[in-house]
Order: structure tokens, then sequence, then C-alpha cells
């Protein structure tokens, strides 16, 4: 009999080593499913913190013998002392927080998504390489991408959410007030550039960004498609509002049933709405978190495109679908013309 102990066999070929071959795939599976457990510790870790953030607001609030939390009067005093119009501009609101020191907690339930990721960075250790990965996030034009990409799909997140907001201002014409009465005088060109600054300096969008697209969203593409990871980020987003439906008495207002089956479906549907067309820019963008924060501001509305509505009037399940439906339908075109990069899974290294 041929002798085998060389590995050649009686082809007189090598033959392949199967069992290191097989010790590689196992070592690569085991290291696979370690950073996927990794992966879902970190975001149940960020998510619980983004309500431990907000859960300081209140602790502060009965430490200083209560009254902090009334943010709608304290804005409106503040609002009639500096003569500063109280809107979600986030240098409004600063202005307005050194007259009102309350108004300091709303930043902070503002910030409280960007605190989480931030401390859920910190307190993992490859803390160093995610912080870095993070800050690379604000550059306008990330890694691999192309500058005439990149400025066209900043075009399209801007022209797509604004397109939604005049589809919003159709649909709710019957409740809001017309906005742009005076600004209009002054021509597309004032007008635009206006709307841009609103949106970069929305309060939500500039605090809240950092935390949901900046952290969240790259962990669960590592994972999943950027669709879907849209999808669960945008539903995470959306039920993170539950503690300040409590506090605002939106609930109690409209009452459990009608606030369960229609204002939060609409309030979702406007978040996932806003999540995909953000996901999608940040792809096109190189992982840049500025189209992001360009959804998330527009979608805002800080300059009052749809028509200027009362807090009262904008939660309430009309405001939220008349805004949520125009939105879907944007990031539904997203999905539509790049299904190949939105529904591509990653690959496992």
């Amino acid at each position: 009999m041929p002798d085998d102990r060389d590995g050649r066999g009686l082809t007189g070929k090598a033959r392949r080593d199967t069992s290191s071959s097989n010790k590689i795939n196992t070592r690569r599976t085991e290291a696979f499913e370690f950073r996927e457990r990794n992966i879902m510790r970190k975001l149940l870790t960020f998510y619980f913190l983004c309500f431990a953030w907000l859960g300081v607001i209140p602790v502060i609030d009965l430490l200083a013998g209560g009254g902090l939390m009334d943010f709608e009067r304290m804005g409106r005093a503040a609002s009639a002392q500096t003569g500063i119009p109280w809107t979600s501009s986030l240098v409004d609101m600063v202005r307005l927080a050194a007259v009102e020191p309350g108004l300091w907690l709303l930043l902070l339930g503002s910030a409280a998504p960007l605190l989480a990721g931030l401390t859920t960075m910190v307190i993992w250790p490859d803390r160093s390489g995610a912080l870095q990965q993070w800050l690379k996030r604000f550059s306008p034009i990330g890694a691999g991408a192309t500058i005439k990409g990149s400025v066209l799909a900043y075009f399209a997140v801007i022209a797509l959410c604004l397109l939604a907001l005049a589809g919003s201002a159709a649909l709710g014409q019957g409740s809001a007030t017309p906005g742009l009465t005076a600004p209009a005088t002054a021509g597309f060109l004032t007008i635009f550039p206006a709307v841009l600054l609103s949106a970069l300096l929305d309060q939500g969008a500039l605090l809240e960004e950092g935390g949901w697209r900046g952290f969240a969203s790259p962990q669960l593409e590592i994972r999943y498609s950027p669709a879907l990871a849209a999808l669960i980020v945008g539903i995470a987003w959306g039920l993170w509002h539950l503690p300040r439906d409590v506090t605002t008495g939106v609930i109690e207002r409209l009452g459990v049933v009608e606030y369960a089956l229609a204002y939060l479906p609409s309030f979702l549907l406007g978040t996932i709405a806003v999540s995909l067309i953000a996901s999608w820019g940040m792809m096109r963008c190189g992982g840049s978190l500025w189209p992001a924060i360009l959804a998330h501001g527009l979608s805002n509305d800080a300059f009052g495109l749809t028509g200027h509505v009362t807090i009262i009037e904008a939660l309430t399940p009309e405001h939220q679908l008349t805004r949520g439906v125009p939105l879907l339908l944007a990031g539904g075109v997203l999905l539509a013309i790049d299904r190949r990069l939105m529904f591509s899974r990653p690959e496992p290294k």
C-alpha cells in the first residue's frame, strides 16, 4: 500500500488539510458571533441610556423644588422678556436658556441620544477607535465617497424633504395657518438659504443625530441592511418620545386609545420615514452625519414651510399623519431607485 503519511494519497497530489481549514472557519464563526453579541449589547446599553439621561431631568427638578419642567411657560416668558422667538433653533434656545435657566433641562432632554451614544462608546473597551470613527462622521464627505456623488445625495435629501413638506402643507391646510407670509416677498434666493440654516440649526437635529444616526445606525448596519437598520432606529427613535408624551399631557389629552391607535402609529410613520431618508443620505456621503441632520431638521420644519401650528395642534394624530405620509413616500422613492444599496446585507468577516 502507498505510504499516505505525506498527505498525497493514491493520486500522488497534495491533499487539502481539511482539519486546519475547519479550525479557521470555526474561529471566524466564533469571532463573528462574539462581535454580533457585542453589537447587541452596545445597542441595548445605548437605548437604556437614552431613557436614563431623560430620567436625570425630573431628578434635577425634584432637587430644585419643582417647577423646572414647565417648559412652555418658561419659553414664553423668556421670549416675552428678550424678544427672541421660541423656536426649535438651538441658537435661540441657548439665548432663551440664559434668561430662564430651566430651559437648559429641555436642551438636556434633546441631547439624551447624543450623551447616550458618547457614554456607550466611553464604557466599551474599544473606546478610542469608536470615538475616532464617530468624529469622522462630522466630515461633510466621508471616506470612499466622491464630491459629485455626495453633492447629488445632499441635493436629493433636501429636494425630497422640501417636496414632502409641500405635500404636508397641502394635506394640512385645514388646521395650519399659512407660513412664510412676510419673508416670501424676499424671493426664493433669500428663503432657501434661510430654510437650510434653520434645518442645520434645529435643536433636535443637532443634539439627537449624534446618537441615532451617529452611533446606533452604523452599529446596526454591521449586522443588517441599511433599510432594516433605518427601520429599527426609526421605531426606537419614535418610542423614545413616550416620556415626553406622558409628562407633557399628550396621552392624557388624547386618551390612551386614541394615542395608541392613532397618534403613535402616525408619529412612528414620520420617524421611520426620516430615518430612511437620513440613512440613504449617509450611505451616499460615505457615512457623513450631515445628510441626517438636514433630513431631521427639515422634517421638523422650524421655518414654518407647512404653516404655523401651535404645540397642541402639532401633537395630534391628524398633524402627524399629514407630516408622515409625504415623508414616507419620499423615503419609498429612495428605496425604489437605490434598492441594491439599501437592501444589501453586510458580508460576515
